[in-house]
Parts: structure tokens; sequence; C-alpha cells
């Protein structure tokens, strides 16, 4: 077993107890210093939406996962996102930004762990369950795993806009549209 997994198994195991056999559920904290953000391309410019990491201040996680060797199988485990704590710069951008992601019935984006796999002791891959406005879609990235008493899982997914049904809004009657690509870079420091 790799180390980072095994000091994970261990962080993770001593906050709680067992709640079905080989099923284990732990409580994690996502730090504040996390850095989560969502970026991409118009035809004319850049943009960014960082999301707001004090958001995570004092909230506990609850994750449930199964040990296999070098991978933990994760079930119902969910990292919820609100909308309104993404700041894309201005209340303009932001509204937009919103408006894509259909806020209104939508207010959250979900992320469901589903599993880690550990390639060696600092990289690992992922794979996550994205539900943003409604659908659903799973991805497989790699992430780099660092630290000792306190994890930092680092990395950054692209994804298409289009597998979840949404339309980005064009401004300007059509001169200003935005790419369809976009990229999600994280950084998540994690204490159990």
């Amino acid at each position: 077993m790799k180390t980072y997994l095994l000091l994970f198994s261990l962080l993770i195991s001593s906050l709680a107890g067992i709640a079905q056999p080989n099923l284990e559920t732990r409580e994690i904290e996502i730090l504040p210093e996390s850095n989560l953000s969502i970026s991409g391309n118009t035809n004319v410019s850049q943009f960014e939406c960082e999301f707001n990491t004090l958001y995570f201040e004092n909230q506990i996680l609850t994750v449930h996962f199964s040990n296999n060797n070098d991978m933990l199988n994760f079930k119902n485990s969910i990292l919820p996102l609100k909308n309104r704590n993404f700041d894309c710069g201005n209340k303009r951008i932001n509204k937009d930004f919103r408006e894509l992601l259909k806020t209104k019935n939508h207010p959250e984006i979900l992320l469901r762990i589903q599993k880690i796999e550990m390639n060696d002791e600092e990289n690992a891959h992922v794979t996550l369950n994205f539900e943003i406005a409604g659908k659903n879609k799973n991805y497989r990235f790699p992430v780099k795993v660092t630290g000792d008493e306190q994890l930092c899982f680092e990395g950054n997914l692209a994804l298409n806009i289009k597998d979840f049904d949404l339309e980005a809004p064009s401004k300007m009657f059509g001169l200003i549209v935005i790419e369809e690509e976009i990229s999600i870079n994280f950084k998540f420091n994690i204490k159990a």
C-alpha cells in the first residue's frame, strides 16, 4: 500500500466508527486556505471565477469509503458548492455565470467522490461525478497528493459545458461568445 493512501486511511479512520462491514464512515474538513476556480475563454478575452473557500470554514464533511489496496471506493460522499460562492470579478459576469449554471433551479454544483486510485506516493487518479444544473457526468483525472498531517490534493480538469446541456450566453448581439471548454483548477487542503 502506498504511504499516502495509508496515511489518508489512518487519518480518517481516527474520527468515526464503521457504518457497515467494509464501508467506513469518517469526517473530514476542507481547510479555508484551499483554492478552487473555474476559468475559460471568450472569443475576445479570458475569465476566471474563484470559489470563496471561507465557505468551508467550520464545515465537516462525512465520507463513506472502503479500502481496497491502492484504491479507496467512496459511497454517498458529496461536496456541495453553492453557485453564489463563485466570484468572477464583477457583478455582470457573476450574473452571467449564475445564469449559465441555471442557479435559480439548481443553486449548487455537487461533487460526488467515486474513487481515489494511488499510482505512487504523490500521484493519484480521482473519479468524481459532477452534477451541474441537474445533469450528471463522471470524470477521471490525475491529482498530486502531498502532505503528512494534512493532505493536499491538487490538479485541474477540462470539461465541456455541453456535457451538462449548458448554453453559454452570448453578449453584444452575439459578438462575444464563451467557448464551450472550461477548466477547473483546485488545491484542496484536507484535515481529518
